[in-house]
Formats: C-alpha cells, structure tokens, sequence
C-alpha cells in the first residue's frame, strides 16, 4: 500500500510539474490588473474502471484421474506434456489380486447358481420348503452383485483417457503402492476452453461482474493480445488470503497457451462511477490523493482542494470537490500571486 502511495504521489508530481510548466499568457499579465488565465468546463463522465491481474493459465475441465481400488502401479504408459485420445490407456495397476477376486466372484455365482436350481426342483417335489428356495435365491442374487462389484473395480484398475487432452502432469511412478482415489494424473481436456485463475482484493471484485471483457497479455507472446471475458467469481473470499478468486475465459483458437503460463489480464469493469473530468494543467499542488486547483466565479480565481481518484492519461478524475459546470483554471497560472485575483479570460 505504501508503495502504491508513493507511485501515485510520484505521477500527481509529475503532473503538478507540467502543469507549472504551462505558459498560456504572457508574463506580468494585462495592464488592467486582471490576470489573464485559460478556463474550461469541468464535465462530468461515467467511467469504467480498468482492473489489473495476473493469473496462471489452466484448462477449463480439469481431471485429477485416479484408481478405483488401492494397488500396486504396473504401467504409465504416457508422460507429461503428451496429447492422448479418448480411450487410451493412460495408467494400470498390477492386476493379479484384482482377478483374483473377480474369479472368486465367477465361482460364488456358478455355485450359487446350482443351488438354485437344485432348491427349485426339490420345492417342486414339495421336499425343500419355500424359506429354503428363497435363501437360495438371496444367496444367487448376492453373488452377482459380488461379481458386478469385482468386475467394476477390475474395470477401473486402469485409467484411460476420458477425453482428448492434454496430460499436464504425473504424480507417481511404476511399482508404487497407491490408495484408491489418490490422485496419479491431472488430465485437461482440450474440448474444453482455457482460463486464466486469478485473485482480486474485495475493493476490486466489487467492480466486475460476469462477462465483462477483457484482454490478457503473455511474455511468450509479446505481440499477441488475447481476449477474455470474465467466467466465474467467488462468492466468498480465501480465508488464507483475504481474496476472491476469478476465471478469465481465454479465446485461444492457434491453441498457442500452455497450462501453467503467467497472464496479465486487464479487465474493463462493467459498473459505470460518475466522476468530474479536468486537465492535468489544472492542478497546482498535489499531495498524495488530494490537490488544489483554481477556479473563476464572478470573475475572481478561487482555490479549490478536491479529491483526485485517478488520473488518467493527461486528465484527472475527480470524485470530490469541484461540480460540473465550474470554470477550472487551465492556463496562465503563473499570473495568480494571491489566494483569491480577479482574472479575464
């Protein structure tokens, strides 16, 4: 904050320093007394704020893939950075205990199954009762839901591409023991769009809203400017940082960004503030937000202190002090020698 104080102290001097630089009458003013100044209107304009992020590039839908049940790793058949199709074998476990368990499932049915059977002739016979044809039937229909179980984890003992995409990054290795659902790659998918994950404090979510538009520069390409447009923003803030994350939709149709790279994004705030618009050659004394300028009433110069907000290229934004219609004092400042002079213009 104090940084940001001093840089902005640093521009109004420099500002202050034009402005006293200004040579818009001659010196020593008329004979008649008057000073000789420059006036204009001060305005008044609805601004759009512009607010400055900077943020790591991501794909949209992002994966973290993993293993249905715990295991040891047999293969990952891709690296990091490889493109992979919908469908391909991405990573395996070690599937001896697995089948196992699964051919131990197939055997309980088949048993189950000619007990089953033998209850059902025995019931026609009127020797096995109806409780005994049915706990056979609970034990079959038990048995299949084993194996269904045993097959599903059979199934998901490998990992394969749920989409075309990008494999952005590999978290174990072969022949490492791993939990079910631990994390083993982080897949992104690349019908998906990319964006740009970044931070904002609370005094600058305010000002943005979904859709807002917005360009995002990368030091990889210097000439290109991307456009964006504000996807997502937090509804609450991080408790670790005080500030809510958004998500800047990036159009990257060369597909030229890589997950991972570092954008700075300007976005043009949406909510419109009305602020009183004046030249930089208006101020004469500046003090961090705060500054003095002149203005003419009934033909006498008056100093005003205002409120700066920003200034904005050769203008000032000001949000207090001076009321649109004012005549503000532009040139021949040097003229002024008092508080308050009667002036011509």
């Amino acid at each position: 904050m104090k940084t940001l104080r001093k840089m902005f102290t640093f521009c109004l001097l420099a500002v202050f320093l034009m402005a006293c630089n200004t040579k818009t009458a001659e010196p020593g003013g008329p004979s008649n007394g008057k000073a000789k100044v420059v006036v204009e209107t001060a305005n008044e304009i609805l601004y759009r704020d512009k607010i400055y992020a900077t943020g790591r590039v991501a794909f949209e839908n992002e994966y973290k893939l993993s293993f249905k049940t715990a295991g040891i790793i047999e293969t990952i058949a891709v690296k990091e950075g490889g493109k992979v199709e919908q469908g391909q074998l991405l990573a395996s476990l070690k599937l001896d205990e697995i089948t196992a368990k699964t051919e131990q499932a197939e055997i309980a049915v088949a048993k189950a199954e000619r007990d089953f059977g033998r209850a059902t002739a025995l019931y026609a016979d009127s020797v096995a009762t109806l409780e005994q044809l049915q706990n056979a039937e609970s034990q079959l229909k038990h048995a299949k839901l084993d194996l269904e179980t045993a097959q599903f984890n059979l199934r998901y003992s490998q990992i394969r591409a749920p989409q075309n995409g990008v494999i952005q990054y590999v978290n174990a290795k072969e022949n490492e023991a791993v939990q079910a659902g631990s994390p083993v790659l982080l897949f992104g998918s690349q019908s998906s769009s990319k964006i740009l994950k970044t931070a904002l404090s609370d005094a600058d979510v305010v000002k943005i809203a979904r859709g807002d538009s917005a360009f995002v520069l990368f030091d990889p390409f210097p000439e290109t400017i991307f456009q964006g447009t504000v996807d997502e923003i937090s509804g609450t803030a991080d408790p670790s940082t005080g500030t809510y994350e958004i998500k800047v939709e990036i159009a990257d149709s060369g597909n030229l960004l890589k997950s991972g790279f570092i954008g700075t994004a300007t976005i043009q705030a949406s909510n419109k503030v009305k602020y009183i618009e004046l030249p930089v050659e208006a101020l004469v004394v500046a003090d961090g937000r705060s500054g003095e300028v002149y203005v003419t009433k009934n033909g006498v110069a008056q100093k005003r202190t205002i409120e700066i907000y920003q200034v904005a290229g050769e203008k000032l934004l000001v949000s207090k002090g001076i009321n649109a219609g004012e005549k503000i004092i532009v040139g021949g400042l040097q003229n002024l020698s008092k508080e308050t002079e009667q002036v011509e213009f």
